[in-house]
C-alpha cells in the first residue's frame, strides 16, 4: 500500500530542490566573475588530478606539486594566448585589403535586386551618424576594450589558479574531514560519487579536445590547400566552438565560408571549402566521436539543449562551452538523492 505521507514528502523534496535550485542560478548569474573561475578551478583540477596522484606516488612535497602544475597550465596558457593574440592581430591588420571585395559585393547586390542608387545615397547622408559611428570604432576606444578585456582574463585567469591551488589542498583533507563527521559507509560512498564525477568530467575534457584538436587541424587543412586567408583563426574557432554540442561547429565554420565568399565570391573555392567543412563535421560528429566518447555522460539531447541555453543566459558563451560537463555533474548528484531521481530521469538516458 502506498503510503500517502511518503509521496507529499517527496513531492515537498523535489519542490524545495526546484526553489534551492533557482537561487542558485540567481547567485551564479549575479556573481558571475567568481563562480566561473571557480568552476574552471574544478575542472582543471580534475584534469591534471591524474598528474598530482603520479606526482605524489613520487614522494615529492606538495608544494613543489602545485608549483609543477601551476608552471604547466600558466605555460599552456602563455602559449595559447600568444597564438590567440597573433592570430587575432593578423586578422585586424589584414582585414582592410577586404574593402574593396565588400563594395564590390554591395554594389552587386544593388544592381541584382535594382535597389535605386538616390536612396542608398540619401541614406547614407542622411540617416547615418557618422560621427557617432567614428567615435564608437575610434581607435583609442578599440585598444582601451583590448587592454581591459586583457587585464580582465589575466586577474580571472590569476583567480582560476588561486582556487585551484586551495582545491587541490583542500582535496586531501576533505576525506579526513568526512570520516569525522559521517559513517565510514557514508564516506566511501561519498568518495565513490566523486571518483565517479572525476572521471566522467575528465573523460569527457580529454576525448572532448582531442577530437575538437583534429577537427581544428582539418580545418585548417582544407582553409590552407584552397588558398583562404586566416588559416590559424579558423582552426583555432573550429577548435573552441566544437566544446559547444551541436551549434558549435556549425558557428565557427561560417567563418572561413564567409571570408572565402569576401576573397573569391561565388567560386569552386567557396563549394569546395563548404562541402570540406560538412564533411568533416559529419565525420568527426557522426562516426568519430561516438567511438571515441563511447556512451558519453549518458544525457538526453533535448536536456543538452535546455542546458546550452540555460548556461549562456547565466554565464554568456563561455556558460555553453562549461555547460555539459556541469549538466554531467549535477546528474550524477541527483542519481544519488532518491527523492531527486525524478529529476534525473528527465536529464539522463540511462534508463
Amino acid at each position: 500500500m502506498i503510503n500517502p505521507e511518503k509521496n507529499y514528502s517527496k513531492y515537498i523534496a523535489i519542490f524545495l530542490g526546484i526553489i534551492v535550485a533557482a537561487i542558485a542560478i540567481y547567485i551564479m548569474k549575479e556573481l558571475k566573475a567568481i563562480f566561473l573561475p571557480l568552476t574552471f578551478a574544478i575542472f582543471l583540477s580534475f584534469l591534471f588530478q591524474p598528474i598530482i596522484r603520479f606526482l605524489e606516488k613520487k614522494k615529492l612535497p606538495t608544494p613543489l606539486n602545485i608549483f609543477i602544475v601551476v608552471m604547466i597550465i600558466l605555460i599552456s596558457f602563455t602559449i595559447v594566448g600568444t597564438i590567440v593574440y597573433t592570430s587575432v592581430a593578423s586578422f585586424v591588420t589584414d582585414f582592410p585589403k577586404y574593402e574593396s571585395q565588400i563594395t564590390g559585393m554591395i554594389k552587386n547586390l544593388i544592381t541584382q535586386f535594382e535597389i535605386p542608387m538616390e536612396d542608398v545615397t540619401d541614406y547614407l547622408q542622411n540617416k547615418v551618424n557618422w560621427f557617432q559611428m567614428a567615435d564608437r570604432m575610434s581607435l583609442s576606444k578599440i585598444i582601451s576594450a583590448t587592454m581591459g578585456n586583457f587585464i580582465d582574463f589575466f586577474i580571472k585567469l590569476l583567480l582560476t589558479v588561486a582556487f585551484m591551488i586551495f582545491i587541490i589542498l583542500e582535496r586531501s583533507k576533505l576525506a579526513k574531514r568526512l570520516e569525522a563527521v559521517i559513517t565510514e559507509s557514508d564516506a566511501i560512498h561519498t568518495n565513490a560519487v566523486m571518483e565517479k564525477i572525476e572521471k566522467e568530467v575528465y573523460t569527457y575534457i580529454v576525448n572532448k579536445t582531442l577530437i575538437s584538436f583534429i577537427t581544428g587541424l582539418l580545418g585548417m587543412f582544407f582553409v590552407a590547400i584552397y588558398g583562404i586567408d586566416f588559416v590559424v583563426i579558423s582552426g583555432l574557432l573550429l577548435f573552441i566552438l566544437n566544446y559547444i554540442p551541436n551549434i558549435g561547429s556549425l558557428i565557427a565554420s561560417a567563418f572561413p565560408i564567409l571570408i572565402c565568399l569576401i576573397q573569391y565570391g561565388i567560386s569552386w573555392q567557396l563549394f569546395a571549402i563548404t562541402i570540406s567543412l560538412i564533411a568533416i563535421q559529419q565525420l568527426m560528429g557522426t562516426f568519430i566521436e561516438p567511438r571515441v566518447m563511447g556512451s558519453g555522460l549518458k544525457l538526453s539531447p533535448l536536456f543538452v539543449l535546455i542546458s546550452l541555453i540555460l548556461w549562456f543566459w547565466i554565464w554568456g558563451p563561455v556558460g555553453m562551452i562549461v555547460a555539459v560537463p556541469i549538466t554531467s555533474a549535477i546528474n550524477r548528484i541527483l542519481k544519488e538523492i532518491p527523492s531527486m531521481k525524478i529529476i534525473s530521469a528527465f536529464i539522463s538516458t540511462e534508463s
